[in-house]
C-alpha cells in the first residue's frame, strides 16, 4: 500500500492548528505497542497528554505528523505522564 499522505498539501493554518483526535490517538497506539500487543493503559495515558495538550494549541497538526516518523516517543511527554498521574493518585 503506497502512502499518499503528503504534509506540504496543507496551508500554514492547518500546519500550526491543533492536533487531531484522530492524530494523537495513531500516535497513542504507535508508541504504546510492543511487537504486536498494546498496552491499552499506556495508550490511553500517551492519548490524553497528547490530546490535552492539542485543546491547549500546544501540541499542533505539524508536530504531531512529525512524531510519525521518530521510533519513540520523546521523554518529556513521559515527563508529563508521570507528574500528572503523581498529582492525581
Amino acid at each position: 500500500m503506497e502512502n499518499t499522505f503528503d504534509i506540504n498539501a496543507f496551508d500554514k493554518d492547518r500546519l500550526s492548528s491543533p492536533a487531531t483526535y484522530n492524530q494523537c490517538r495513531g500516535l497513542a497506539i504507535k508508541f504504546s505497542k510492543t511487537g504486536d500487543k498494546v498496552d491499552w493503559r499506556k495508550q490511553k495515558q500517551i492519548l490524553g497528554c497528547l490530546y490535552g495538550l492539542a485543546k491547549e494549541q500546544r501540541f499542533n497538526f505539524k508536530h504531531a505528523n512529525d512524531l510519525f516518523s521518530k521510533s519513540k516517543l520523546p521523554k518529556v511527554y513521559f515527563d508529563k505522564i508521570a507528574l500528572y498521574l503523581e498529582n492525581n493518585s
